[in-house]
């Protein structure tokens, strides 16, 4: 393969090529070892420009092999990067040692984590499959992004028709651009193949709704899926403890955005009013303390452990109060006994909401209900949201919840309504 010499004569005096891993039209992958050290690396040649893999050099993502070295020409890509000492998942796959629910669940959310990374950075994988997953050091790995593309808006195709057979998204085989929701499908088909023919475990309707044919049908993002993941790991625990699971789950809930004519978007500044009244439901407001719950409400009548470390939630009533450590970062109220500062309460009329509040970021709808949601930025530059669930034109429940690792998701949602 032809590659200029500069690069070529770099690679020659600090690598020594160990072993050839793979070899088609499309490249070829080497083992190599440092010659002034004991370090193994992969060096790989590819023909093929426009490859993410500078943006992977020049960030520290959590899921690729750290990229050492890249240089492109006209018609290839060489690139020298860290090998991963760990488990290919194909070779347990060849062993027919499938996955365990847990451990499937753990690698899913840790893909969903990092693809969250790389999603950001418009970068799509595009050949998510057992050979290219690797655990390393107790956490997965995804490697070879010899498929990999930059999201391009305003496009209507991709240039390349690249993928696995079996795994690759329908729209990777023509017909429209793929983008993230084409790394969801082929998470989903991933993840069943690894658990194994037959599976109908409690995981399998989620990979079912990554799998759907139509993205728009699919988990719109990666964090939407790792939310859906966590919110019934939440209720399958308050149902266990038989405590208020609809109204703790309904809290944290982020389902899919639904186009409204009610509602017109609205731009993030002018959700953003730096208005600390909004950031309480009642008496209280984020950041009290348990002794100021306690001294509103007396103590709490059931107590459920959160999906997040060192949270919890608390019921006093009508009213679940979600705490991290000694703050309140969460409200939920389904009765009248709580009010908004400008008067809103459970059984007030929607066009009472709106009158009141003016146009939401987001519209959703979950359950039956409608929710409509008010993001607020606080003075000290937190992001909280207010939540107007609504049934039959009338408020069913009103939630206020700290929301700043929503940020990135909740703000996408106000400004590409």
């Amino acid at each position: 393969m032809r590659v200029k010499k500069s690069v070529e004569s770099f690679l020659d005096f600090r690598y020594e090529k160990v072993k050839l891993l793979k070899q088609s039209v499309r490249g070829e992958v080497w083992l190599a070892c440092e010659r002034h050290g004991d370090e193994f690396v992969i060096i790989k040649r590819v023909r093929a420009t426009g490859l993410p893999y500078v943006k992977l050099q020049n960030s520290a993502f959590k899921l690729p092999a750290k990229t050492i070295y890249c240089a492109e020409d006209e018609v290839e890509t060489v690139v020298v990067e860290e090998f991963l000492r760990g488990e290919n998942l194909s070779a347990r796959l060849k062993r027919k040692n499938f996955l365990s629910e847990a451990e499937a669940q753990k690698i899913l959310l840790q893909l969903c984590d990092g693809l969250g990374e790389l999603h950001a950075q418009k970068i799509i994988h595009r050949d998510i499959k057992p050979s290219n997953l690797i655990l390393s050091g107790g956490r997965i790995r995804l490697i070879d992004y010899d498929a990999a593309r930059t999201f391009k808006p305003g496009k209507t195709n991709d240039t390349k028709l690249l993928g696995t057979e079996g795994y690759a998204a329908p729209e990777q085989y023509g017909g429209r651009q793929t983008d993230e929701r084409s790394d969801i499908y082929l998470l989903g088909v991933t993840m069943k193949v690894l658990l194994g023919k037959g599976y109908c475990g409690r995981l399998k309707k989620f990979l079912d709704v990554c799998m759907q044919f139509d993205p728009n049908n699919r988990f719109q993002s990666v964090g939407e899926l790792k939310r859906a993941i966590r919110l019934k790991n939440l209720s399958d625990k308050l149902k266990g403890a038989g405590i208020f699971v609809s109204l703790v789950a309904a809290m944290f809930v982020l389902p899919p955005k639904i186009d409204s004519g009610i509602v017109p978007p609205v731009a993030e500044e002018i959700l953003s009013h730096n208005d600390e009244f909004n950031l309480s439901l009642g008496e209280l407001k984020l950041g009290d303390s348990v002794e100021v719950v306690q001294k509103i409400f007396g103590r709490e009548e059931k107590v459920a452990p959160a999906e997040t470390p060192n949270h919890r939630h608390s019921k006093y009533k009508s009213v679940v109060v979600t705490f991290a450590g000694n703050s309140v970062v969460g409200i939920v109220s389904n009765g009248n006994e709580l009010q908004t500062e400008r008067g809103l309460r459970e059984g007030t009329p929607l066009d009472e909401v709106i009158a009141a509040y003016g146009r939401c970021g987001a519209v959703y709808e979950y359950d039956g209900l409608t929710l409509y949601e008010y993001p607020y930025v606080s003075a000290g530059g937190n992001l909280a949201v207010m939540r107007f669930a609504v049934k039959d034109n009338a408020v069913e429940y009103i939630s206020l919840r700290l929301a700043n690792e929503e940020r990135e998701h909740i703000l996408a949602d106000v400004t590409d309504f």
